[in-house]
């Protein structure tokens, strides 16, 4: 009986084994060099659209209640966290491209970015507004820097733009985690 029960469970063993290696090789992701872009940057413009539609894929279809749900006083909501994945990056993109890149956004947009930055003081007051709203402001953002770094190349990205904008890919990451840990918590 012994025998049988230890032929059992090695047998469930090399199953799960098997398993494990095939599911994570099938869920391995090379990380390429975005095309029509230095390869430098389109490694970067890959690995910041993905995040986008990680993103994009996790907060889409969310209601009103949904977008602007705060499981404490603390915690920030999805949307309000969406507006400021987008005033982050804002903030790069004047760093990084030229300091006037805010006269590319409408007048609201300009200003909800500006106060988006500081998730803290607006938290209260980014609300009442369809998620599609935030995500099309994050979406707009995102293709003015994918704009800006097509005019630039790998000499300029390796003179201290690679790491701020590994600090775009990273808080963005972040956040995500933020995301779905709301989304896990709606009522």
């Amino acid at each position: 009986m012994k025998n049988i029960y230890n032929k059992t469970h090695l047998v469930h063993l090399l199953i799960l084994i098997a398993f494990l290696f095939c599911s994570s090789r099938a869920n391995a992701q090379d990380i390429n060099s975005k095309k029509g872009y230095d390869t430098q940057i389109g490694v970067m413009v890959y690995m910041l659209e993905n995040l986008k539609s990680d993103v994009i894929s996790s907060t889409r279809g969310l209601n009103q209640s949904e977008t602007d749900y705060q499981f404490d006083e603390q915690a920030n909501s999805i949307g309000a966290i969406v507006l400021h994945l987008a005033a982050v990056e804002v903030g790069y993109q004047k760093s990084s491209f030229r300091e006037n890149i805010l006269n590319e956004y409408e007048k609201e947009e300009q200003d909800i970015l500006e106060m988006s930055l500081d998730l803290d003081k607006t938290k209260e007051i980014l609300k009442e507004k369809p998620i599609k709203y935030y995500l099309d402001i994050y979406k707009k953002v995102r293709k003015n820097t994918l704009k800006e770094f097509k005019n630039r190349n790998d000499d300029w990205w390796t003179k201290d733009n690679h790491w701020s904008w590994f600090h775009v890919m990273e808080h963005q990451a972040h956040h995500l985690g933020q995301i779905k840990l709301i989304l896990q918590r709606l009522p």
